[in-house]
C-alpha cells in the first residue's frame, strides 16, 4: 500500500488540490482542482480541451499537492484521461458543495463533450506533517 492510514485520512478531508503538469516547453502548469481519493488512485474532472488535458496527453506525469497550513502532501504519479463522468462530477459536487447544494451546482454546469475525467496512479508520496 503506497498511502499510509494517516495520509489516506488527510486526503479524505475536504481541501483543494494543486495539480502540476508539464507544458511542451518544459515549464510547469498548475491548476487548483477538486479531487476524490478512490482506493489507491486520485480522480478529478477537467476540460477535455484544457491545457492540463493537452499536457497529460503528451506526458502523463503529474503532481497533486494538498495543503492545510503547516501540513502538506504531494503525490507524484501517472494520469490517465477518460470520458466525462456524471457520477464523478456529482460526487465531487457533494464533497465540495454539500448534498443540499450539489444538484444546483451541477445544473449550472451541465456535462458537455468538452469535459473529461482524470485518474492518477500514485507512484510516490511525500510531504510534511502527514506520515
Amino acid at each position: 500500500m503506497i498511502l499510509t492510514t494517516t495520509q489516506r485520512a488527510f486526503l479524505e478531508e475536504v481541501y483543494y488540490a494543486v495539480v502540476g503538469t508539464l507544458n511542451p516547453d518544459g515549464t510547469i502548469q498548475q491548476t487548483v482542482v477538486w479531487y476524490l481519493l478512490e482506493d489507491d488512485t486520485i480522480r478529478f474532472s477537467l476540460g477535455s480541451r484544457s491545457i492540463k488535458a493537452r499536457n497529460l496527453r503528451l506526458n502523463p506525469n503529474i503532481t497533486l499537492t494538498v495543503e492545510d497550513r503547516q501540513r502538506y502532501l504531494t503525490l507524484k504519479g501517472l494520469a490517465t484521461l477518460g470520458p466525462a463522468s456524471d457520477d464523478l462530477r456529482r460526487r465531487l459536487a457533494i464533497r465540495y458543495r454539500g448534498a443540499d447544494q450539489a444538484e444546483a451546482y451541477l445544473a449550472m454546469r451541465p456535462t458537455t463533450e468538452a469535459m473529461a475525467s482524470a485518474q492518477i496512479t500514485i507512484v510516490r508520496v511525500y510531504g510534511q506533517g502527514v506520515k
